[in-house]
């Protein structure tokens, strides 16, 4: 992406930070930001707000929170820096995942007591999957599109200047690497180019690039993109442009849980208390308990590209709370059958596969027979149908975990680990804590560092706006 020089460049309109990029990270970031005492000017290339926050399920994970500690829940940041070092076998930075976990919880506490977002834990998804406490925070419908909702009435009252349809497409900056500004342009053509001091790059990843797909993660250059259209990595690409580093290219989120052909994501706690995965052949593949973000992968990798979730009523009872579930439920997604002989029927795998796969995990549930995958069915209820219900899904990439290299306060960093004065950045456009790849996503790791990153940037960039200003005056 282009960096335009700012030698003699002079802005009619200038403000101390701008964001660009409204999804979580850049509304959290613009809210600590004016919270620091900055004035920010919010950019977003869409009509509305949206990005992949709306297309998410709006889960956060943090440790030691109000909310857990209300349900009697004991977890710390050191908690949850541990489970991060564990699920990435030790291959992300282990000081920026302590940083970034010690400072998740104060982030929770700080939107629901300052700016009022109605996030709790929720005790639904427990202690799974990497996490070893309960710690994954949702606002009430359990949706990304509350979330993004929310964080734009807070962003709304605490005065951020959000700008939409406004698709940020150059950066001014000096020499130096020291960004002067940026220049966005209008739906009918048009473009204004406006002045800041500190620029904070929230524009998620790469998803949407296709080609930067190919040459960073090959195995997914072709898988079908769950995400928004708008994520083509652009504020990567400024980075690197300036000078930055980047880290975990390779790394991403894969989903094995997105309905077809609907593309509805189907709430996962289906499989996590007792559901099944089984291939077309009506066969299990995989321990389903693990690696939420590898099963995109190794759904793919099953013939026709498709696996069913197999499950009983208690379990669609469980699940039928949520939003997605009642989408799913509206157009026709999930499948009900009165036995197994219509299971097979309506699903087209053979009869004998799946009643034999059934009978093994009966078994493997009443802690007569182990499973070959590894996966302890005693752990929760046996599956008891019917009637049974399925729902046919298909593994998708949703979003890139790699980007710029950032530190403690979220300032973008060159590979010498010098800073780049004056530009910061957050969620998908800066490195995750998942490792480099698809194995080392902890679930609600997007939103986790979006808001956590985002807080520690817009307090950074206030921070640094505001020690400009007494130098001047000084």
């Amino acid at each position: 992406m282009p960096v335009l020089p700012a030698k003699g460049k002079t802005f009619e309109i200038s403000v101390p930070v701008i964001v660009v990029g409204a999804g979580a990270a850049g509304m959290t970031a613009a809210l600590a930001a004016r919270d620091g005492g900055a004035e920010v000017m919010l950019l977003e290339r869409d009509h509305r707000p949206r990005g992949s926050t709306s297309m998410s399920q709006g889960n956060i994970a943090a440790a030691g929170t109000k909310s857990q500690k209300a349900a009697g829940i004991d977890d710390s940041g050191e908690i949850f820096a541990r489970d991060i070092m564990a699920l990435t076998r030790g291959e992300t930075d282990a000081h920026l995942a302590r940083v970034f976990a010690d400072a998740s919880g104060p982030t929770i506490d700080w939107l629901v007591d300052k700016h009022g977002i109605p996030l709790e834990v929720d005790p639904d998804w427990g202690a799974a999957l990497g996490h070893s406490r309960s710690r994954i925070h949702s606002v009430p419908t359990h949706t990304g599109t509350e979330l993004i909702s929310v964080l734009g009435n807070a962003a709304e009252q605490a005065g951020v200047d959000l700008v939409t349809d406004a698709h940020v497409t150059d950066v001014f900056a000096n020499e130096g690497g020291h960004v002067r500004g940026v220049r966005f342009k209008r739906p009918d053509g048009s473009v204004e180019d406006v002045g800041c001091d500190a620029l904070i790059l929230t524009t998620c990843g790469f998803g949407a690039n296709r080609a930067m797909v190919k040459k960073f993660i090959p195995e997914m250059g072709d898988a079908l993109y769950h995400g928004h259209e708008g994520n083509e990595g652009e504020g990567i690409q400024w980075g690197m442009a300036l000078g930055a580093a980047t880290a975990d290219m390779t790394a991403f989120q894969g989903l094995g849980a997105l309905a077809d052909p609907h593309r509805v994501l189907i709430h996962y706690n289906i499989i996590l208390r007792g559901g099944l995965i089984v291939n077309v052949k009506g066969e299990r593949f995989t321990d389903e308990s693990t690696d939420i973000s590898g099963m995109g992968r190794k759904v793919t990798a099953q013939p026709e590209g498709l696996a069913w979730f197999i499950f009983d009523q208690r379990l669609m009872d469980m699940v039928s709370k949520y939003e997605e579930t009642k989408e799913a439920v509206q157009i026709g997604a999930f499948r009900r059958a009165a036995d197994t002989k219509e299971l097979a029927a309506l699903s087209k795998m053979p009869l004998a596969a799946l009643e034999k796969t059934l009978a093994e995990t009966q078994a493997m549930a009443a802690g007569k027979a182990k499973d070959p995958h590894g996966r302890d069915f005693t752990l929760h209820p046996a599956l008891v149908g019917p009637p049974w219900w399925a729902v046919r899904v298909c593994g998708a990439l949703f979003h890139t975990q790699g980007g710029l290299v950032i530190d403690e306060n979220a300032q973008v960093c060159r590979a010498d680990k010098t800073k780049l004065p004056n530009l910061f950045a957050a969620g998908g456009t800066a490195r995750s804590t998942s490792g480099p790849a698809d194995w080392g996503y902890i679930p609600a790791a997007g939103l986790f560092t979006a808001v956590t990153q985002g807080r520690l940037a817009g307090e950074a960039a206030a921070r640094l706006v505001s020690g400009r200003k007494r130098a001047a005056a000084e």
